[in-house]
C-alpha cells in the first residue's frame, strides 16, 4: 500500500470518527433542549395548579403549610389593586387639565408645534 491510499485511509477514519461524535453531541443537545421545554410545560401545570388553589382558598381556612404562601398572593393582589387604582386617578388628572395648543386636523391630538408630533400633518 503507498503512502497516499495509508494516508487517505487515516482521514476517512477521521473523519468518520468526528461525524460520530458530531451526531452523539447532537442528539445529546436535542435532549437536553427536549427536557428544557419539558420542564417549562411541568412549571406552567404547578403554576396553573397554584393559582386555582389559590383562587378556590378565597376566604376559607388553608392548611399551615401553604398559609403564609397564600397570605402573600392575597397581599400582592391588594398591592396590584391599590396601584391600579392610583393609576386610573392619575391618568383621570391628566386628563382633567386642559392642553395648550392647536388642534391637529387630520388626527385630532393637541400640539404647540408646527407640524402633529403624532401623524406628522402640518398644523393651522
Amino acid at each position: 500500500m503507498s503512502y497516499f491510499e495509508e494516508m487517505t485511509q487515516k482521514a476517512r477514519a477521521a473523519v468518520s470518527t468526528a461525524a460520530e461524535k458530531a451526531r452523539e453531541v447532537a442528539d445529546s443537545a436535542k435532549i437536553s433542549a427536549a427536557i428544557i421545554a419539558e420542564k417549562r410545560e411541568l412549571d406552567k401545570s404547578y403554576r396553573a395548579i397554584g393559582q386555582w388553589y389559590a383562587c378556590e382558598c378565597a376566604g376559607e381556612e388553608v392548611p399551615d403549610a401553604i398559609a403564609d404562601v397564600i397570605a402573600a398572593v392575597r397581599a400582592s393582589q391588594e398591592k396590584i389593586a391599590e396601584l391600579q387604582t392610583r393609576r386610573e386617578e392619575a391618568e383621570s388628572a391628566e386628563a382633567a387639565v386642559p392642553e395648550e395648543g392647536k388642534v391637529c386636523p387630520i388626527c385630532g391630538k393637541i400640539s404647540d408645534t408646527k407640524f402633529c408630533p403624532h401623524c406628522g400633518a402640518p398644523m393651522e
